[in-house]
């Protein structure tokens, strides 16, 4: 029989802790971004409208019919986050970093830019397995709950499909293994609830790393893309 000390080796090999694997976690909803360039041309077409000081009776009619469609708050059709408050509010992390990137066109700071147009590429020859992102939170920032994922290379159809997508991503939290974020081939935003992550009970910043540990494969290169990680909370409001 296995002794306890053969038990916790054999459980931290395996990716776990003495208790038992780590857990999987699955998107709890996804959502698929309009990113046409008829939505583009219309917020476009809004903001253009907003600037002018005394519209037409036809240009207000306009206006109106946008406004009713979008809202206020939407100020560029490439925003993850429109321009009304959110956990960003009083939350998010002051600093980023990536273990590579595919050149300046692609680092981690993409992946923390709440935009739809860019992305973090990892930078290694082959498809980035073992390749990480990581996030640091003051520890007085609000407590994250959900993590939001857009995976893959977001920007155009094309983009999406010429470059490889994540299929597994692990997550750490402090340095310490605490999931599985499985996620589907899709051009879309994957929410994963995780629980309550933050205000470290020593004072310490939270550090959640995420590392790549399977893709789905592009159709032309053998580079792997995240559009954007994103969170949302409680502590806020």
């Amino acid at each position: 029989t296995l002794n306890m000390k053969n038990l916790l080796i054999l459980a931290l090999l395996c990716g776990g802790t003495a208790q038992g694997q780590i857990q999987n976690f699955y998107p709890k909803k996804v959502v698929k971004p309009d990113l046409s360039a008829k939505r583009e041309k219309e917020i476009n077409r809004q903001n253009e409208l907003l600037q002018k000081k005394i519209p037409t009776a036809s240009e207000q009619k306009e206006l109106n019919i946008l406004l009713e469609k979008y809202g206020e708050v939407v100020e560029n059709a490439w925003d993850i986050i429109d321009g009304g408050c959110s956990w960003y509010c009083g939350g998010g992390n002051y600093k980023i970093k990536a273990s590579s990137s595919l050149g300046d066109s692609y680092k981690a700071e993409f992946a923390n830019d709440l935009s739809y147009k860019t992305a973090w590429v990892e930078g290694k020859k082959d498809e980035g397995i073992g390749e990480y992102l990581e996030y640091y939170f003051k520890n007085d920032s609000p407590r994250i709950t959900e993590i939001i994922i857009s995976n893959g290379y977001m920007k155009s159809e094309e983009t999406w499909k010429n470059n490889n997508r994540v299929k597994k991503l692990k997550l750490y939290v402090n340095g310490v293994p605490f999931g599985i974020l499985n996620l589907k081939d899709s051009r879309t935003d994957q929410y994963f609830e995780v629980g309550t992550l933050g205000h470290n009970k020593n004072g310490t910043d939270l550090i959640l790393k995420f590392e790549i540990l399977e893709v789905y494969k592009g159709s032309k290169y053998n580079d792997t893309a995240i559009t954007e990680i994103y969170f949302d909370g409680i502590d806020v409001h």
